[in-house]
């Protein structure tokens, strides 16, 4: 996932923004850059009490990739998880053959093919 434009000023607004303050980022920083980005966010249902994580973006720089950072990411997040009670996480993956082998390679997850409904009330 990537985005056509960089919209600093949008990101840097929406940083101090209440709605986005749920919204967690743990960075991959080498070399005093940041090459890999993972962004979540802690839900939960009110009726069974189960508490979920929803992974909005998982990015690494293709020139950094297959060097166990976006693996790094997901441990780090995984124990924030842990932390927080986080019974399961959930993310809307990439099909292609370099994701697929990715994230088959995870233990005790199931990858599958379920059906998305998507609405969009607004342009962004």
């Amino acid at each position: 996932m990537t985005a056509d434009i960089l919209d600093e000023k949008g990101i840097r607004l929406r940083i101090d923004d209440p709605f986005y303050q749920k919204t967690y980022s743990i960075l991959a920083v080498l070399d005093g850059m940041v090459v890999g980005r993972i962004e979540y966010h802690f839900y939960g249902c009110i009726q069974d009490g189960s508490k979920m994580a929803y992974v909005d973006w998982i990015y690494v720089l293709p020139k950094r990739r297959h060097q166990g950072i976006a693996q790094g990411l997901f441990k780090q997040f995984e124990k924030e998880c842990l932390s927080f009670g986080i019974n399961q996480y959930y993310l809307i993956r990439a099909e292609n053959e370099n994701a697929n082998r990715f994230y088959s390679a995870f233990s005790d997850v199931s990858l599958t093919e379920e059906p998305l409904l998507r609405k969009q009330l607004s342009a962004t």
